[in-house]
């Protein structure tokens, strides 16, 4: 029986979308600036393996206060690159202004 070799194969995987938890972070936190306020980020993501999405938490923290709270959760599709379950801007900024006066820090 002859073997049949196929000059164009590679050994070569997919790509995904976000690779790394430092890429979710990233892309997170440039959409969350954008949309919602320099106020909120993300500094961790979680990959989970069953839905194959990041998990980052939101938090809301100011220089001169550090880190008040989480004020919701991101859900990143690693190989879309989608979100695939967020609030949306308003309702983040809508948290984030609550938990802001719930520490006494009101928006001038």
């Amino acid at each position: 029986m002859q073997e049949i070799l196929f000059s164009n194969q590679s050994d070569a995987m997919p790509r995904l979308s976000v690779e790394t938890a430092e890429d979710a972070i990233s892309k997170v936190n440039r959409w969350l600036h954008a949309e919602v306020g320099l106020a909120l980020n993300v500094d961790a993501a979680d990959f989970d393996g069953k839905t194959f999405c990041w998990h980052l938490p939101v938090n809301l923290a100011y220089g001169s206060t550090g880190r008040l709270g989480t004020v919701g959760d991101i859900y990143l599709h690693a190989a879309t690159g989608e979100f695939v379950g967020a609030p949306s801007a308003a309702e983040l900024w809508q948290r984030a202004e609550e938990l802001a006066e719930a520490h006494g820090i009101a928006d001038d």
